[in-house]
């Protein structure tokens, strides 16, 4: 392959390493995002009876 080919391969590939990562960021985020309203949680303990809310 010659200089000019080369650079165009070398540039196609980072693009998409660029892209595939900017997408795993964004899914990642999604996945780990605080939830914006509380979310209630009631637990039970069934040896004493204490209920945590």
């Amino acid at each position: 392959m010659n200089c000019r080919r080369y650079r165009a391969c070398l540039m196609g590939v980072i693009a998409v390493a660029l892209v595939c990562g900017l997408f795993f960021c964004i899914r990642q985020g999604k996945e780990n995002k605080i939830p914006s309203e509380g979310t209630l949680v009631e637990r039970q303990w069934q040896d004493e009876g204490v209920q945590w809310a």
